[in-house]
């Protein structure tokens, strides 16, 4: 095996094709989240429904400039022509309103494909008939521009559980009505959705899980992600699992019940994942990377992009870039970020050169998400016979015309696997 590998290379290299841009602002930030965001409180809400605040609507307009002279700056660095996909993360993007995110896409117009995919995160309680009349209309504006060749909008609905409960539980401040909010997208005309999931929630149980699938199923989007909840050290919510007293003592009385409630343990949370496999599959979604399945057509081909290791641009407050082996990171300060860009400078606060075997493990690591083969070469010595012979072995890896992928069972798996593939 040892002369198939001549060498590494491959990973994020070839043209630039693939556009994330982070709105970082959101109403209330969730006590779970670890993302780089601001709370911007009411005055979100004011600046979305038109009405008079002039240090809101003074912050959200210039964020969008910021985008757009970011967008012609490294565009013209790394010569992007065409635009495969476009995603609008956050942070809450839905907290800009019909009016700014028309703004914020304007500049990637003239770069996007025909079939260029383009979502767009949404929140519940940002769903009116307003905004899903706009949704749907930039849909069809955008398939009779381009001869009925675009799919149109695609939103991913942040709803992590149908039952209210759990929500409090993840220090959701919002209790917007999912179900609402996703008949009130299907009745503007809006036919490119997804339902962005969590599962192992505070509380949770086998029969939470099944009510939460049967909503999923019932809603049919065309397309799932359901992760699972990772509590990650510092955020409120990991206070509240560890008993924090003063955390506790400022809940509200409603948040108090649901405070302590531990998380499910790993054999419950494993039991949960391969329930959600198994009845997501048998109602026609293709299980087609770790936490995300589709209808046949609708896989997220701006994150399979990611997967497939190919080059991308980020652009906005705390957002990544990987081109070649060059890996960077935008300033999370908004100010920071817009007075870099005024003064005609780079916002990243930091950079890295990722290193031949950096490259072929990440490779290897976002290629065992969805099973993909991953040519050996590529790999160099960055992982280990031994190891691959003993997972082939098992099921859990299957090497095939000088390449090498992890198997449908491995996936269960997936990162335990790639750690004992990878030489030490």
């Amino acid at each position: 095996m040892r002369s198939t590998r001549a060498g590494t290379g491959g990973a994020f290299s070839g043209p630039v094709r693939h556009v994330y841009v982070h709105v970082p602002f959101c109403s209330a930030k969730c006590d779970y989240c670890d993302f780089a965001s601001s709370a911007v409180g009411p005055m979100g809400r004011v600046v979305r429904y038109g009405r008079a605040d002039a240090g809101a609507s003074r912050c959200f307009r210039a964020y969008v400039d910021g985008v757009a002279a970011e967008w012609e700056r490294e565009r013209g660095a790394y010569g992007v022509r065409r635009v495969h996909t476009l995603y609008l993360g956050g942070g809450t993007p839905s907290l800009l309103g019909p009016d700014l995110l028309e703004r914020l896409l304007e500049p990637f117009r003239p770069y996007l494909t025909p079939a260029a995919e383009v979502t767009v995160e949404v929140n519940p309680e940002d769903v009116d008939c307003r905004f899903a009349e706009w949704a749907a209309d930039w849909s069809h504006r955008s398939a009779r521009r381009e001869g009925g060749a675009s799919r149109g909008l695609r939103v991913s609905l942040g709803v992590q559980s149908f039952a209210a409960e759990r929500r409090r539980a993840l220090g959701r401040r919002s209790q917007a009505d999912p179900v609402g909010a996703v008949a009130c997208l299907r009745a503007a005309g809006v036919a490119n959705l997804s339902l962005d999931m969590m599962y192992g929630l505070p509380g949770q149980t086998g029969a939470d899980l099944e009510a939460d699938i049967a909503a999923v199923l019932a809603q049919r989007p065309e397309h799932i992600s359901w992760y699972e909840l990772m509590v990650v050290a510092g955020t409120p919510l990991a206070r509240r699992l560890a008993g924090d007293g003063s955390s506790a003592r400022r809940a509200t009385r409603s948040e108090t019940s649901t405070s302590l409630v531990a998380t499910p343990d790993g054999e419950a949370r494993a039991a949960m994942y391969r329930r959600l496999v198994r009845a997501l599959g048998r109602a026609g979604y293709d299980w087609y990377e770790v936490s995300n399945y589709a209808l046949p057509g609708r896989r997220a081909r701006h994150n399979v992009a990611y997967w497939r290791a190919r080059p991308y641009l980020g652009l906005g407050p705390g957002a990544v870039s990987t081109v070649g082996r060059r890996r960077w990171t935008n300033t999370t300060d908004v100010s920071a970020w817009q007075a870099a860009l005024a003064a005609g400078a780079p916002p990243a606060c930091a950079s890295e050169r990722l290193d031949a075997r950096s490259a072929a493990r990440e490779r290897l690591m976002l290629a065992a998400r969805c099973g993909l083969a991953v040519p050996l070469v590529e790999l160099g010595d960055a992982v280990d016979d031994g190891a691959v012979a003993t997972l082939a072995g098992g099921g859990l890896v299957k090497v095939r015309d000088g390449t090498i992928r992890v198997t449908r069972k491995g996936r269960y798996v997936a990162d335990e696997v790639c750690v004992r593939l990878f030489r030490a």
